[in-house]
C-alpha cells in the first residue's frame, strides 16, 4: 500500500497475523504463537536507541541511532528483517460508529540492508535459538515528506507544502496534555520486524517477530508570511477578528462620548524550545483610534474624553481541526468547502489565560485632522506583549496543516476601556514553531565516526511493511479489520 494512503478501519473482529504480540514502550517483546508460552521461550526484540530517556523530543535534522537486540527460543528462518523509523496519523469520528478510525501512514523511512560481508543479519538467513543478535540502525528526522504521502485534491500549492511537512507527535505526550481530543494523534516509532516469505505465490511476506519503540517528534518549519486577513470580513474570516469598534459613554445613560475603534496587526511568532518546555512572548501592535461625539468637539474637555486602555487580558485557544478524509484546504481560512471532503470537526482548548503588559506609544493620543467637514480625530499606539506562564503539565505544539488534522492558535484580546470600562474583544490568528535551525548539519553531509557499515535511510514511498502497522501501533484507539479506501 502506498505511503500517502488513508486506510479506514472498520469495527469488527481483530484479524492477526502468525504471531502474538505484546510491546512496551523502552523494549518491544514479541511471543511467539506455539503452544509453549513460558516466559524463557519467549522471542524477543530490544530496541536500544542511543542517549533516548523518557521526556526525549527529537526535532528537525536529529539523529535516532540504536541497535535492535533480537533472540529467539528456537531456530527461525526469515527472508528479511526491516528496521523503519514510522509515522503515522489516526482520526476518529464518532458519529460514523461503523468506522473505527482512519489511519494515515505519512513517513516510513527503511535502513537499507548491510553492505555484504557483515555478520549481521546472519547470511544464511536464519536466526539461532540462544544466540542474541544486536542489528544497529541510524534514522534522520528529515526536514520534509515524501511526495507520496499527499496525494490528494489540493486548493493550492500551499496547502501540499504544508501536507508535505512532518506533523508533531500529537495526542501522545504521556502525562503532558498537548490540547488534542483523544479522537486524533499523530505517533512516531522505531518498528523491528523479521519477515518470512510467504507460501503463496504473490503474497506479501509473513511478519513472525515483530517490536517497536515510539519516539517524539518536533519539527522546525519555516514562519509563514501573515495571513492576509480583510478587516471587516467576518463572514470569510470566522476564526479571526483583527478590528473592533464600541461607542464609548460615561454610563449606561449617560450622554455619547464618542466611537473608539481598535485594530491589531498580526502578532509575532512565538517560539518554542526544541523540548516544548520554554515559549518566547508574542509581541502585538495596537492601533486606537477615537472620534468624539459631536457635542464633545471642540469643547474644552474634548483632550479630557480621551479614553483610556485600563486593562488587556488574553486567552490563548488551541483549536486542533481533524477529518476522517483528506483536507484538501486550510480549515481555518475561506476556501472551496467541497475540498474539505466531509465536515471538518475541532476540539477547542481554551484553559490558558493571561494578563496582558502593555505600553501606551510615545505621545500617547494624538490629533488626526481629516477634511473639513470631517470630525476630528485621535489615533494612539499601544504595544503588548503576550507572554504563555509555564505550565509543567501542558505542552505547546507548534502550528500545523496535515492532511488529517490541523493544529491553528487564536489570541483573543479583551481591552477594558474607558470611564464605562467598556470591552473591546479581537481575535488574532497566532503562529507557533519550533526554534531549530533547518540548514543540513555536518552529521548529514558526511558519515559520523563510529557509525560503520550503518547507512542513512532513504524514502520508500511504497513498501509492502506499511500495513502491517496498523493493528501494531498503540493508538489507544480500539484497533479492527483494515480496509483501505
Amino acid at each position: 500500500m502506498p505511503t500517502g494512503k488513508i486506510r479506514a478501519v472498520l469495527a469488527g473482529p481483530k484479524i492477526r497475523s502468525r504471531s502474538l504480540r505484546a510491546t512496551s514502550h523502552g523494549s518491544a517483546t514479541t511471543c511467539d504463537s506455539s503452544h509453549h508460552h513460558h516466559h524463557h521461550h519467549r522471542a524477543r526484540i530490544e530496541i536500544r536507541i542511543t542517549n533516548h530517556y523518557a521526556a526525549k523530543t527529537y526535532t528537525t535534522h536529529a539523529p535516532i541511532t540504536g541497535v535492535a537486540v533480537l533472540s529467539v527460543p528456537r531456530d527461525t528462518p526469515f527472508d528479511r528483517i526491516a528496521i523503519q523509523l514510522a509515522g503515522f496519523a489516526a482520526t476518529r469520528n464518532y458519529m460514523t460508529p461503523e468506522i473505527d478510525q482512519v489511519l494515515h501512514h505519512f513517513l516510513l523511512l527503511d535502513m537499507p540492508p548491510p553492505p555484504p560481508g557483515t555478520a549481521l543479519p546472519p547470511r544464511d538467513h536464519v536466526l539461532r535459538a540462544g544466540q542474541t543478535y544486536a542489528l544497529p540502525f541510524h534514522f534522520v528526522v528529515p526536514e520534509r515528506l515524501p511526495i507520496g504521502s499527499c496525494g490528494h485534491r489540493c486548493e493550492h500549492a500551499s496547502v501540499r507544502e504544508h501536507h508535505l511537512r512532518l506533523p508533531p507527535t500529537t495526542g501522545a505526550w504521556g502525562d503532558r496534555d498537548d490540547g488534542s481530543p483523544e479522537t486524533a494523534r499523530v505517533q512516531y516509532c522505531v518498528s523491528v520486524a523479521v519477515l518470512q516469505q510467504s507460501a503463496y505465490v504473490g503474497e506479501e511476506p509473513v511478519c513472525v517477530l515483530r517490536g517497536h519503540h515510539e519516539v517524539r517528534v518536533l519539527p522546525v518549519y519555516p514562519e509563514d508570511a501573515p495571513l492576509d486577513i480583510e478587516h471587516g470580513a467576518g463572514q470569510k474570516w470566522p476564526e479571526y477578528k483583527l478590528a473592533a469598534s464600541k461607542t464609548l459613554r460615561k454610563s449606561l445613560v449617560a450622554r455619547k462620548l464618542g466611537v473608539l475603534s481598535v485594530e491589531a496587526a498580526q502578532p509575532s511568532v512565538v517560539l518554542l524550545s526544541s523540548d516544548a518546555r520554554q515559549a518566547s512572548s508574542a509581541r502585538i501592535a495596537l492601533t486606537l483610534r477615537f472620534t468624539p461625539a459631536r457635542s464633545v468637539q471642540g469643547a474644552a474637555d474634548e483632550e479630557a474624553s480621551l479614553p483610556t486602555v485600563h486593562s488587556i487580558s488574553a486567552k490563548l485557544v488551541a483549536k486542533t481541526f481533524y477529518n476522517t478524509s483528506h483536507m484538501g484546504a486550510f480549515p481555518d481560512r475561506p476556501c472551496r468547502h467541497e475540498l474539505n471532503f466531509g465536515a471538518s470537526m475541532h476540539y477547542s482548548d481554551s484553559r490558558r489565560t493571561a494578563d496582558v503588559p502593555f505600553t501606551w506609544a510615545a505621545g500617547g493620543w494624538q490629533r488626526h485632522h481629516k477634511q473639513v467637514d470631517q470630525p476630528t480625530a485621535w489615533a494612539a499606539t499601544v504595544e503588548a506583549a503576550f507572554q504563555l506562564p509555564a505550565d509543567h503539565k501542558r505542552i505547546l505544539l507548534p502550528s500545523f496543516h496535515s492532511c488529517l488534522l490541523s493544529r491553528i492558535y487564536i489570541l483573543r484580546l479583551a481591552l477594558s476601556l474607558g470611564p464605562g470600562h467598556g470591552s473591546v474583544t479581537l481575535s488574532l490568528p497566532l503562529q507557533v514553531i519550533v526554534q531549530g535551525d533547518l540548514s543540513v548539519p555536518r552529521h548529514l553531509v558526511g558519515p559520523e565516526r563510529g557509525d560503520v557499515g550503518v547507512a542513512l535511510p532513504s524514502y520508500m514511498d511504497h513498501l509492502f511493511l506499511q500495513n502491517r502497522f496498523d493493528d501494531e501501533m498503540n493508538t489507544h484507539m480500539p484497533l479492527a479489520v483494515g480496509i483501505i479506501i
